[in-house]
């Protein structure tokens, strides 16, 4: 989304450092939901930003909805196999150092400790990596957290394969012209290497932890 809205003032996860650290404190509770929407809403004056593209925002969605009240929302959903898919290659590409922030809200989003491995999940073990229900349920949590707290008039939800067609959409949802959104800048993350991880863990297997995790979401978005 930063790269659609490149025309304007926009950035992919903006004040990173301090929304790394309020992210975290806020998941473990040590950090407040006042605390947090006081810290946003001065970081949002300072930045001064149009549109921010970061998935710490979700994590910080209830304290954001407060902080910001004229903002709206746009939540980019992606299929979960595609999404599991991306995670893993991510982190097999660019694994973050367990002493890291970033890897320390890693295990506590995904629940590591909560989900010990099944025989099914070696493919992920044997990588270093957590077991299929850490990712799932994470796929699953995320998504509801941000439909359950933003108000549907202040949110748009876009599947993201079709984030190109859905750019009047968007245009007409933000108010501005669709000329001036860059489609050719839609997709700058791509994993720059894919390891089919996830086709190698038993397919049934697969199958039958998505839909407890994800089956509610995956009907209502996927079903088609």
């Amino acid at each position: 989304m930063a790269g659609i809205f490149e025309n304007y003032r926009s950035e992919h996860h903006p004040d990173a450092d301090t929304r790394l650290r309020l992210a975290i404190g806020y998941l473990t509770g040590e950090i407040g939901t006042v605390l947090a929407e006081r810290t946003l809403r001065r970081r949002d004056r300072l930045m001064q930003l149009e549109m921010e593209s970061s998935s710490l925002a979700g994590i910080l969605i209830e304290p954001m909805v407060k902080a910001c009240p004229e903002k709206k929302f746009i939540l980019t959903i992606r299929a979960v196999y595609a999404w599991c898919d991306s995670w893993i290659d991510h982190n097999i590409n660019s694994p973050p150092a367990a002493s890291s922030p970033f890897g320390a809200l890693d295990r506590i989003r995904l629940r590591v400790e909560d989900f010990p491995p099944t025989k099914y999940d070696w493919p992920l073990v044997e990588r270093g990596l957590p077991p299929l229900a850490c990712y799932l349920q994470l796929w699953a949590s995320h998504n509801a957290r941000v439909l359950q707290t933003v108000p549907a008039e202040r949110l748009l939800v876009v599947r993201t394969e079709e984030l190109i067609d859905r750019i009047p959409d968007i245009a007409r949802w933000v108010g501005l012209p669709p000329q001036t959104l860059r489609t050719d800048r839609a997709w700058l993350f791509a994993a720059p290497k894919k390891h089919g991880v996830l086709s190698q863990l038993d397919a049934s297997y697969v199958r039958e932890t998505a839909q407890r995790y994800c089956g509610t979401l995956m009907a209502q978005y996927f079903a088609a």
